[in-house]
């Protein structure tokens, strides 16, 4: 576990990574909730809510899906155990499915609302922006800069493994590829902040080095 402070339950005794969360929890703070019963956030965390990527998995009870593995790993897993190739119709039908519920699963941990400046600091904290900004938009500004594989985001709550930050959309980009890790561009159920995440993945922005030595991306033309 990270040895920083979890900004998101500091300030809403909440926090979506629950237990899984890299970074410290006051387990002893107390909360009161809408019905003025008070408890530790140690005890609501105990209750668990099948997520959207549990509820794609389920569909398919013959497939015994890891829920502590990297999701789109799993899917290429089941894929694989049910002799599905790229045409096949069944596939092709659990591979939108699946992206729907990749979206669904990003959209519970990190919310949907662009103005929500807590999502923004959590999303802040977990790309290892740091310090993590006061307003909104230099939250937005710093993630937009950060090029992070969305996958991992969704990811990190469950394997617990820190998401890489890359220095350029180029790497991002190759690791993407290398991995299989690729998240849906353009989803019906896409929220806000997701947008501030896409990147070129196919057709990577090159960086090139201008007169004053700083480091800008150019797009490659397309044929």
């Amino acid at each position: 576990m990270s040895s920083g402070v979890c900004y998101s339950y500091s300030q809403t005794a909440s926090c979506r990574f629950g237990s899984q969360c890299r970074f410290a929890h006051d387990e002893g703070l107390e909360v009161t909730n809408g019905s003025n019963r008070r408890g530790t956030m140690h005890e609501r965390s105990q209750t668990y809510a099948q997520t959207p990527l549990d509820t794609f998995f389920a569909t398919y009870p013959k497939f015994e899906y890891d829920s502590s593995a990297s999701a789109p790993l799993e899917f290429y897993r089941m894929c694989d155990e049910f002799g599905w190739d790229r045409e096949d119709e069944e596939r092709e039908q659990a591979s939108r499915d699946f992206k729907d519920a990749l979206v669904k699963q990003f959209n519970d941990i990190y919310g949907t609302d662009v103005n929500d400046l807590a999502s923004w600091r959590t999303l802040c904290q977990i790309v290892h922006v740091s310090p993590i900004p006061d307003t909104l938009e230099s939250c937005r500004e710093a993630v937009k800069a950060t090029h992070v594989n969305i996958v991992d985001l969704v990811d990190t709550k469950v394997t617990g493994e820190p998401v890489t930050v890359f220095v350029s959309e180029v790497d991002l980009s190759e690791y993407t590829i290398s991995t299989g890790k690729f998240f849906p561009r353009d989803n019906a159920y896409a929220g806000g902040l997701l947008r501030y995440l896409l990147r070129r993945i196919i057709n990577p922005r090159q960086e090139r080095v201008s007169g004053s030595g700083q480091k800008t991306q150019s797009r490659r033309r397309r044929r």
